[in-house]
């Protein structure tokens, strides 16, 4: 122990779950008045107590040299707090308040009970005073374990907030540590640390506070880190529940501005109930900290500096400063603007990324297992309830997409794409496959074919017509020579293995006769050439071209996507779609959207007449391979959790149901496999997998479908989760998806290399181009269909004026969010379990927490 070093203890009291969410000013006197009178030695070299929310934060100091050898400052201080801390309580109680309505009085436990009971937490900060020694302390509170992720890295490792390193010439070390050993208790907690070196494998932990938090920082270079002080941290962060951060400034560590600007800027971080969602941090007065921070979405951060003296005492009065009380103007300021957006992540209820994904994953895992033999296998061929509803149908529309490729990335197709898909269309026409009004429509960089036709939806034929359209402008290009960007990104993989182009692309003398007719002028004066290719591979001159891997950067042979509704009747269709958004971008729409009807009654108006009795949700387990159908009305809630975890659990369908509800009996026990951890699904009481009560049979007519899965001719059935959605609907549900996009906000992954959460602005086709980091684009178009099925007008939703205010907001609050984030932390960061496999971050994180990884550190914060 260094006789010359004194510590800043903080201790956090959670009195506020037993006296209520605003302790009153005699629970802290009383607090105070203990310290002072039960330290005749006076070895307290600082006394500072206030409430802050439901917390009664001790705030203590010490000087080494004030013990005898042998006796430790830290169990002093510890049985002191807690003494301190009961007195208070006690107060309160004599108070008459009272909150807790059920648990143990603490002041009847006694040893480690007690502090466990009123969620006793510390932070202990050594430091040996300088000649002027500022200490900057922050609270979160409703803030949870890395909380202060960004804030530290935005003060030490962040050269564009102001740490310094120009001007001092510093640089720092970062100790960070699980998360997951933290919330557990584990005495040996993995810990690992990066030296200014090693950026890219810091931000590889700490963009994810959920799983990493950033505990400990220390100068490694400039003046701080080479004297006399390198061995003391420059900041500290402790605390699982309203987490406390404290620093010291000047003399080449940060300032107190840049300390102010850290905790006092909006970013998002975990916090609220048991840590599980995002909230903005929203800086706070003393006085406006003192009240319970408990708005959804809002983590109080308060601050409070000083200037230490005579070996670590603080000073009394209001020589403490109470940081953002300093210039309210300012404070309001950052207050507005971190209320603007918190209110916009908030909307998102029960929904990721509000809800963090570990929270999200792990209450759909519970409904699904309360749900039990409810869910059954996704059929490999014929869907009985597609079959059944197609009979039901005068007609089919069906949007089946695909990404064969784009000019200069992944940004718009190529020239001569749709008019290839158009002289395929035209032959398809010819036969009789597909209605006379059907076209190409291109999203971003993917291709859609709109088609109605006749074969209902999941028909083979016409999805092994589209397929083989994708394949034939994959062809032209490798005639001509074109290099396009992923050129057959969704079509080349396992399904093409061993085949030619030509093959796969079906071609026929038919379709290449009728290619110069729709070919641009470019192409046409080439037209030569794929004549003479196809005449050499017709008559075997030639073995045809292999399909080249395609050069995309990313996840190849997806395959290609589709949305079918079978129609019983003409009525108009909405068809939605976005480009680079992933496949559950559709979760959190149709959820609010079929709320939205059940408000304003618009689908009971379009059901009227018709033999529907309710609303059924069709959802996917999308990593098992099964599927679930649930009432929309008598089962909302466990939808809701379902759909919440976006990345496990997807929309399918929405159907109509003739009948009323009678889904399967009580849960049934899971199957060995998934007892024994493996993902499985439930066996129903004869061991068949996943049987269950036949709801399917009180299914009717398909009212929305979206591409939550692959052609099977991809796939052979097997879901692989398909990005770029698309979605149909019958008009009240492609209204209510419409009025949501222009009125509301909300993040889903996609955007730059799919790793990111930002809102698909809601553009005009034609402008749905991905340009500024690829930032995610949706359109939107209402179709007219006469009674034979005919597509006769097809309206650009998203072209109206109506939506030039949601384009702004789009614009807008991306661009803050994802400033407010570096782009890199979550929840503008996606996790590394969704980030794409191709890319190293995944292969990075899994290297630097290895056993006997170079990063492993001794350095053991906890608490």
């Amino acid at each position: 122990m260094n006789p010359n070093q004194s510590t800043i203890h903080i201790v956090s009291a959670n009195l506020g779950r037993w006296l209520g969410s605003e302790l009153p000013a005699p629970v802290a006197d009383a607090a105070r008045a203990y310290l002072r009178t039960h330290d005749p030695d006076k070895r307290l070299r600082g006394i500072w107590v206030t409430a802050f929310g439901e917390d009664l934060h001790l705030h203590l100091s010490t000087f080494n040299g004030d013990f005898p050898s042998g006796q430790n400052p830290m169990d002093f201080i510890a049985d002191l707090a807690l003494d301190a801390a009961l007195t208070a309580l006690a107060k309160g109680f004599e108070m008459g308040l009272s909150a807790a309505a059920n648990g143990t009085n603490p002041l009847r436990l006694s040893g480690a009970a007690r502090a466990e009971a009123l969620d006793l937490r510390r932070l202990d900060y050594p430091f040996t005073e300088r000649g002027a020694e500022p200490v900057f302390i922050a609270k979160a509170l409703n803030g949870s374990w890395g909380f202060f992720n960004r804030a530290v890295f935005n003060l030490y490792f962040n050269p564009d907030k102001g740490s310094g390193h120009r001007i001092e010439g510093n640089d720092f070390l970062a100790v960070v540590e699980s998360v997951a050993d933290l919330k557990a208790g584990k005495a040996d907690v993995r810990t690992f640390e990066f030296g200014p070196a090693e950026g890219n494998e810091l931000l590889a932990l700490v963009t994810d506070p959920d799983e990493w938090r950033l505990s400990a920082v220390y100068a490694v270079k400039g003046r701080f880190g080479e004297g006399k002080f390198k061995d003391e941290p420059a900041a500290l962060v402790a605390g699982g529940r309203n987490p406390v951060m404290i620093g010291r400034g000047q003399s080449g560590l940060p300032a107190v501005g840049e300390f102010t600007q850290a905790v006092g800027e909006f970013y998002f971080g975990p916090g609220g109930q048991d840590g599980g969602y995002r909230v903005g941090l929203v800086p706070a007065t003393f006085a406006e900290a003192h009240c319970n921070s408990s708005p959804d979405g809002v983590a109080k951060v308060v601050a409070y500096a000083f200037q230490s003296y005579d070996k670590g005492r603080i000073p009394e009065g209001t020589d403490v400063v109470d940081v953002f009380a300093q210039n309210p103007p300012e404070t309001r300021f950052l207050q507005r603007e971190a209320m603007r957006l918190i209110r916009h992540m908030t909307t998102h209820g029960e929904f990721e990324p509000y809800l963090n994904a570990a929270t999200a994953v792990g209450r759909a895992e519970l409904t699904a297992e309360k749900l039990g033999s409810r869910f059954k296998p996704i059929p490999d061929g014929a869907d009985p309830v597609v079959t059944a509803a197609n009979k039901r149908a005068a007609f089919t529309v069906s949007d089946i997409k695909a990404d064969s490729g784009g000019r200069v990335g992944h940004t718009t197709t190529p020239g001569h794409f749709g008019p290839v898909a158009d002289a395929s269309l035209q032959e398809a026409k010819q036969a009789g496959l597909i209605f006379g009004t059907s076209e190409f429509i291109a999203v971003g960089d993917d291709g859609h074919l709109l088609m109605s036709h006749k074969h209902g939806a999941d028909n083979n034929v016409i999805h092994l017509f589209a397929y083989k359209t994708f394949f034939r402008q994959v062809w032209v290009a490798e005639v001509l020579g074109y290099k396009w960007y992923g050129l057959g990104q969704d079509l080349v993989g396992d399904a093409s293995a061993g085949k030619k182009t030509e093959e796969l692309a079906g071609l026929t003398e038919q379709f290449v006769a009728l290619l110069p007719n729709y070919l641009p002028e470019a192409e046409q004066r080439r037209y030569g050439e794929l004549r003479a290719a196809f005449d050499k591979w017709k008559t075997g001159q030639g073995e045809g071209r292999t399909p080249a891997p395609p050069f995309s950067g990313n996840v190849s042979g997806q395959g290609p996507g589709f949305a079918e509704l079978p129609m019983p009747r003409a009525a108009p269709v909405g068809l939605f779609a976005m480009d680079k958004t992933g496949p559950a971008a559709f979760n959190l729409p149709v959820w609010e959207a079929l709320r939205r009807c059940r408000i304003d009654g618009s689908l009971n108006r379009y059901l009227e007449g018709s033999d529907a009795r309710g609303v059924v949700l069709e959802i996917w387990d999308v990593e098992r391979h099964r599927r679930i159908f649930l009432d929309v009305e008598s089962e909302a809630e466990a939808a809701q959790r379902l759909l919440g975890a976006t990345d496990k659990f997807n929309v399918k369908r929405v159907w109509t149901r003739t009948a009323d509800w009678n889904p399967a009996p009580s849960p049934l026990p899971l199957s060995p496999g998934r007892e024994r951890g493996e993902k499985d699904v439930p066996l129903s009481p004869g061991g068949e997998r996943g049987r269950g009560e036949g709801v399917e049979a009180l299914l009717g007519d398909v009212l929305l479908a979206a591409s939550t899965e692959k052609l099977a001719v991809i796939t052979g059935g097997e879901y692989r989760g398909k990005d770029d959605p698309v979605l149909l609907a019958v008009e009240p549900l492609a209204n209510a998806v419409n009025l949501f996009m222009r009125d509301r906000f909300y993040m889903t992954q996609g955007d730059g290399r799919g790793s990111h959460n930002m809102f698909p602005a809601p553009l005009p086709f034609g402008q749905a181009i991905a340009t500024v980091n690829s930032r995610a684009v949706s359109v939107s178009a209402m179709i007219t269909l006469d009674a034979k099925g005919e597509i006769r007008a097809l309206r650009d939703v998203f072209a109206d004026a109506a939506y030039d205010e949601a384009r702004d907001r789009a614009s807008r609050l991306n661009k803050a969010i994802w400033d407010a984030h570096g782009g890199n932390f979550s929840p503008v960061g996606v996790g590394a379990s969704k980030v794409e496999q191709s890319y190293p971050l995944a292969k990075m994180i899994a290297r630097i927490t290895a056993k006997g990884s170079p990063y492993e550190s001794k350095r053991k914060q906890g608490k």
